[in-house]
């Protein structure tokens, strides 16, 4: 496979670690072109925006989406190692890693080529650390899907959830522990309420 990738971005958050404020913003496509075997495109935007909320605590407002959408040219299909994935602590929070959308016969994720992730967070200090920096508390309401090829890609079909979760700086890297209940699990998904992940912040 031959390949040309490309990559925009641009940040004014005022943290890496735990923004308050600012907009981060990403864009990337991805090509594979001829002679290659396999010929197919894959674009990606992230928009992360935060706000703090002037009440007398210091909450924090955010708003991640995240839109891909990639296909196959010259007669040829998006790869499936290329496919995207959905579900777990980094998108719709209640639902198993990687679970959700299209399933092969083995009843196990295969994932598609479009995917679509909204959350909506608020965060807040731990009570009782106000100037604590390493650990935060927050509410989330999730939302997304995977789509195949061929599906459609409606309002009907996206799964929401609603949850709460803890995260910390710790001295072996960034914790996030998550509790959280899908609104409109379907037949079939795979449910899972308590999430954990180490390395990552979101």
């Amino acid at each position: 496979t031959y390949s040309v990738n490309t990559r925009w971005a641009a940040d004014s958050r005022d943290s890496a670690t735990f923004p308050t404020k600012g907009w981060y913003r990403k864009l990337s496509a991805e090509v594979g072109i001829p002679p290659s075997d396999l010929t197919y495109y894959k674009t990606n935007f992230q928009s992360q925006f935060f706000y703090s909320l002037q009440t007398k605590k210091p909450y924090t407002f955010m708003w991640n989406v995240e839109l891909g959408y990639g296909g196959g040219y010259g007669g040829n299909e998006l790869p499936f190692y290329k496919n995207y994935y959905a579900g777990g602590v980094n998108s719709v929070r209640g639902f198993k890693t990687g679970s959700l959308g299209p399933r092969d016969e083995n009843d196990d994720s295969k994932g598609g080529s479009r995917r679509f992730v909204n959350n909506f967070e608020i965060y807040a200090p731990l009570p009782g650390m106000k100037d604590d920096k390493s650990m935060r508390v927050g509410a989330f309401f999730d939302a997304g899907n995977i789509w195949g090829e061929n599906e459609n890609a409606s309002f009907d079909t996206i799964r929401y959830s609603i949850g709460a979760a803890f995260t910390w700086i710790s001295p072996i890297g960034p914790l996030k522990i998550v509790y959280a209940k899908p609104l409109n699990e379907k037949p079939g998904d795979k449910v899972q309420n308590v999430q954990f992940q180490i390395g990552q912040i979101f």
